[in-house]
């Protein structure tokens, strides 16, 4: 398999690309050019996991990202969109004290990222592939509450993104995905599993190892479970 993978600095997209070059495939791994040195260690210990600079922020930098990989040749498998910020302040603050740059700044990388991704990435995808965008259960109409406002806010509009990306596209399948409450800096206080379970599901929806059946609908859990809208 050949996937790219956004927002692989740490947590979920780190502990995914990892996973997916331990498994022998090749990984696209995606990042603002500032690279952990974990990352750098996985690139040196599996010769799969090729580190790109991709900020899904830039559309010039995610251009150039999608160029150097159409240059090598073959479709890709999959592309996951895992690059999210949730600001600190959005942990604290309601919806009525928001700090707008906070806001602003939460759209412009969740939702305006993923669309920059998608209108950048979509060419790449094979013929019966996938195209997956992390998104939340915060971003779900059904979930309505006072915390993480601005967060919530660019999750619900990434949702929508995604809803009409899978409608837009027929020759493979798209999904808004949640990752579940994992054990990572963004969700640490909220934490109910660890990024290595989540990768884990992931994995296995995009290896084609548990089937999404289409009643399941294009807003899924990472163990393929239907969520709310």
């Amino acid at each position: 398999m050949r996937v790219c993978v956004a927002g692989v600095n740490y947590g979920l997209g780190f502990v995914l690309s990892r996973l997916i070059a331990e498994k022998g495939h090749t990984v696209y791994a995606g990042d603002r050019k500032e690279f952990s040195p974990e990352l750098l260690e996985a690139a040196k210990e599996f010769p799969g996991l090729k580190i790109l600079e991709l900020d899904v922020a830039s559309e010039a930098a995610a251009a150039e990202a999608a160029k150097k990989i159409a240059a090598e040749g073959a479709m890709l498998d999959a592309v996951i969109v895992v690059a999210g910020i949730l600001p600190a302040s959005d942990r604290e603050l309601l919806i009525t004290d928001a700090v707008i740059d906070d806001l602003r700044a939460a759209l412009e990388v969740n939702a305006v990222g993923s669309a920059i991704m998608v209108k950048h990435f979509h060419s790449l995808v094979r013929d019966n592939g996938m195209f997956i965008l992390v998104t939340s259960e915060a971003g779900s109409m059904a979930n309505i509450g006072e915390n993480y406002p601005g967060y919530s806010v660019s999750k619900a509009a990434q949702n929508k993104l995604a809803a009409i990306f899978a409608k837009t596209v027929s020759r493979y399948k798209v999904y808004a995905l949640h990752p579940g409450r994992m054990n990572t800096p963004m969700g640490r206080e909220n934490a109910q599993i660890e990024p290595e379970e989540s990768a884990m599901g992931i994995w296995q929806i995009i290896s084609g190892e548990k089937t999404i059946s289409p009643e399941k609908g294009w807003f899924i859990d990472y163990r393929g479970e239907a969520m709310e809208i």
